[in-house]
């Protein structure tokens, strides 16, 4: 009986069994890359659209997202919630403020500060951008079979939990 090369079975003699090859393991790291990479761009695009759509851009749509969630929210709360400097936050506020999407308010328990609210319209505008991420929803379950999307939804949830 003649000896079985294992190069021919794609495997190292000096791997342990079901030990991945480096170079195994580089080109389904460079897979997964260039597919995260193209789904970001086109999620960046889906992005844009609602962004477009609703008037809310970037961190615009952050600070909407938290006031809507939370009720009115100290200025300091959201720059340390946000990790952005002051001024950038004044920059933000003023202009959901003249599109009439949060009001300003004195703090009630430290009148030296200010506390921001959501007005009607940020709800609206905050409502409209999860109906068009619907369509995301709706594309997912139109390409991924049911245990899929179970598994799916449970991988992106585990993901969710470490950012």
């Amino acid at each position: 009986m003649a000896a079985t090369d294992p190069s021919q079975h794609g495997t190292n003699p000096n791997e342990p069994v079901g030990a991945e090859s480096a170079s195994a393991t580089a080109a389904r790291d460079r897979t997964l890359l260039e597919l995260l990479v193209h789904m970001s761009l086109r999620l960046r695009l889906r992005g844009v659209d609602l962004e477009s759509s609703t008037g809310l851009f970037g961190r615009e749509l952050d600070l909407v997202a938290i006031l809507t969630a939370s009720g009115p929210t100290s200025v300091k709360s959201l720059v340390a919630d946000l990790g952005l400097p002051r001024s950038t936050m004044t920059a933000i506020v003023d202009r959901l403020e003249s599109r009439g999407l949060v009001t300003r308010h004195p703090n009630p328990l430290d009148r030296r500060s200010i506390v921001l609210e959501a007005t009607p319209a940020a709800f609206e505008a905050l409502k409209r951008y999860h109906e068009g991420m619907m369509g995301l929803v709706d594309h997912i379950k139109a390409v991924l079979p049911e245990a899929d999307q179970e598994e799916f939804t449970r991988l992106v949830s585990r993901m969710a939990d470490t950012f």
